[in-house]
């Protein structure tokens, strides 16, 4: 009776450590497939060409917060894009940022930065919840097993940026509040 008490604890800590693994890979796959999509979102932006955009050779995402996507986006420091080379950076001046991940650490008081970078010619990015209606321009969402993408053109004009009829096609498009 206590050898069999013994194999269905046993048994049953291995199924729990067997779920528990099988549900930090899911998670971790969901992060770097957003990742992923962040990466080819610098491939459907065109920026503003300018002298200085002409001779750049970097894309600069910068990542302003902390969450478990942010280390993610490290692994894609070097990549190349439209024959740049990609650079992940901490936000600290808008200058230096093509494109700004906001983590949702970030929740309570992103919109002050989303404000001090309208008008600039910066991707702004995010899993915050309505995060498009406050004035960033692509929202990621995960729901039933799904990702997706909201955009808000406005914003996108706004900042200089023209997205493509690629991405657009995959994206739900929101009009923020006023």
């Amino acid at each position: 009776m206590i050898n069999f008490a013994i194999r269905t604890l046993l048994l049953f800590c291995i199924l729990a450590t067997s779920s528990f693994t099988n549900v930090a890979t899911a998670n971790e796959d969901q992060r770097l497939f957003k990742a992923a999509f962040i990466y080819n979102f610098a491939k459907f932006t065109r920026w503003p060409s300018t002298s200085d955009s002409i001779k750049k050779t970097t894309i600069n995402l910068c990542t302003l917060g902390k969450d478990q996507l942010v280390d993610d986006l490290t692994r894609l420091k070097g990549k190349t894009i439209q024959n740049k080379k990609l650079i992940v950076k901490l936000f600290k001046e808008p200058d230096e940022c093509d494109m700004l991940y906001i983590a949702s650490s970030k929740k309570n008081n992103y919109k002050k930065n989303l404000q001090s970078i309208s008008g600039k010619p910066i991707l702004t990015i995010s899993e915050i919840k309505n995060f498009t209606l406050s004035g960033g321009i692509i929202e990621l969402t995960h729901n039933k097993g799904q990702t997706s993408i909201s955009v808000n053109l406005n914003a996108a004009y706004r900042n200089h940026l023209e997205l493509s009829s690629r991405l657009l096609m995959l994206a739900n498009l929101v009009d923020e509040s006023p």
